[in-house]
């Protein structure tokens, strides 16, 4: 008989709900972490090459053993008799294929020049005018007309794609918003979505133009908030893990973190956990963060736009 290692490719998705591991953090996306059981968004399941692999930036990575163990407090031998006695009421699945450097490079290729720059009236326009009253929008955020929203209900629909790149200016991958004709948000399962492909530690999509001072937010939609609200240049680093990551150009001196005022706490910890790395690399570093619980910038000003 193949050693259980192997015998357990491809079917973690149906072993780990087995042992203790909650489906709810098997969907592939950024949830919370069930091992530290922090934050929102900081551990995902990828299950590479069937073998359960997982990361999370509080706890590291690992397989499906190394998961199976932490969640429960069990070493190896417990872990493998425990896995033994149910293996073989859990099915093995196709093992999904990692897209090659040349196939992702490809498609991401594809997609911006399918983009056009953002027009008067076009769904991106109409969505960005609507959150955050941007009428001039910069080149890293383009319009798709017609990009494709995968599984499980596979569709054509206008998306906003945002450049994402690393700290020396190369693109990495693209970040999409799916949305209506009109301007809103997709009704779609998960209306924000990368690209595949690796994402360098320390990257952002670059929305203006800076010198010595630099503003960093989470999402693309608090990021052009806070450049209204602070009158100031401020770039999206898209979620909270990859804030916390995020590294600073080397030509600025202050940074102004625009944390998210999470209910969670998981905004707020991310904001503060950037504020002292980039401390200790000598910046100097303000935390801005909405005085309502629940809130982001964005939310701040659509406030005040409704108030006015």
């Amino acid at each position: 008989m193949s050693p259980l290692r192997d015998r357990a490719i491809g079917r973690w998705p149906s072993l780990l709900p087995m042992l203790g591991v909650g489906p709810e953090y098997l969907t592939g996306r950024h949830t919370a972490c069930p091992m530290c059981q922090r934050g929102k968004d900081r551990f995902r399941f990828d299950d590479k090459e069937g073998r359960g692999t997982w990361i999370c930036s509080q706890c590291g990575a690992g397989d499906g053993f190394e998961l199976v163990m932490r969640v429960n407090g069990w070493d190896f031998h417990t872990a493998a008799v425990r896995i033994e006695e149910v293996i073989g009421a859990a099915p093995a699945v196709p093992v999904r294929q990692e897209m090659g450097t040349d196939e992702v490079r490809r498609r991401l290729n594809d997609l911006w020049r399918s983009s056009r720059k953002v027009e008067q009236g076009d769904p991106v326009w109409r969505y960005l005018v609507n959150r955050v009253g941007v009428v001039d929008v910069p080149p890293s955020i383009r319009t798709c007309l017609s990009a494709h929203y995968p599984a499980p209900k596979p569709a054509k629909l206008p998306a906003m794609v945002s450049m994402v790149m690393d700290p020396d200016g190369n693109p990495v991958t693209i970040h999409r918003t799916f949305l209506t004709e009109d301007g809103h948000k997709a009704h779609v399962a998960k209306p924000r979505m990368f690209m595949p492909g690796k994402i360098a530690p320390g990257s952002a999509v670059r929305l203006m133009r800076h010198e010595k001072i630099l503003g960093i937010a989470e999402g693309i939609e608090t990021a052009f908030a806070a450049s209204k609200l602070f009158d100031m240049p401020v770039w999206a680093a898209l979620n909270a893990t990859m804030l916390a990551n995020w590294i600073a150009p080397r030509e600025v001196e202050t940074v102004v973190i625009f944390g998210d005022n999470d209910t969670s706490f998981t905004g707020q910890e991310a904001a503060y956990a950037l504020a002292k790395k980039l401390t200790n690399e000598g910046f100097g570093v303000e935390v801005e963060i909405p005085k309502t619980l629940g809130h982001d910038w964005n939310n701040v000003l659509i406030d005040e736009r409704k108030a006015a």
